[in-house]
């Protein structure tokens, strides 16, 4: 049984161990995403703390990690060449991973579909998600997801390549 559910700070070692691969795997592609050790303990502990982070269970163990956000995200107030599809409510994903020995077994796009599902418990219909320009995996795995490219966000306002991140969108059908 696939369950998705909220970390517990008992969990940091293997979730970090997870964006570890993560960052390995970036790192392996050329990308600068999360080689700046950022994320890192801290971040993830801040994400437990504050009921962001999330952790995908398949047969008891953890195969992926996310953070989910239900609340605004500064980083999305102003989005370059192009627009938003909505301006309604929206859930953020960050931060998604998965285990070295369970990528590409569909894990990334069903923390997707669960959180789809649970957001539209909560009358929720959007849902945005940002990118490395170059992280084509990512981007492929988007679209797959009904994912709409909306432009261009830069992280922490900040207008460099180094925060240059291409902005989704996903709108549920009401």
């Amino acid at each position: 049984m696939i369950e998705l559910r909220k970390a517990k700070l008992t969990e940091v070692k293997s979730i970090l161990n997870i964006i570890q691969d993560g960052q390995s795997f970036l790192k392996s592609q050329g990308l600068d995403q999360w080689q700046n050790g950022y994320p890192n303990e801290s971040s993830i502990i801040n994400d437990i703390n504050n009921g962001n982070c999330y952790v995908l269970i398949d047969n008891e163990k953890i195969v992926a990690t996310a953070a989910i956000i239900y609340d605004i995200d500064p980083n999305y107030d102003i989005i370059y060449e192009g627009k938003w599809i909505t301006d309604l409510p929206y859930v953020v994903i960050h931060r998604i991973a998965t285990k070295q020995e369970y990528r590409n077994k569909g894990y990334a796009s069903k923390i997707i579909e669960l959180t789809k599902e649970e957001m539209e418990i909560k009358n929720i219909y959007s849902l945005r998600i940002d990118t490395h320009e170059f992280n084509f995996p990512m981007q492929k795995m988007l679209s797959k997801n009904g994912f709409i490219k909306c432009g261009t966000i830069y992280l922490n306002g900040i207008i460099d390549q180094v925060n240059k991140r291409f902005a989704y969108e996903y709108v549920a059908k009401k």
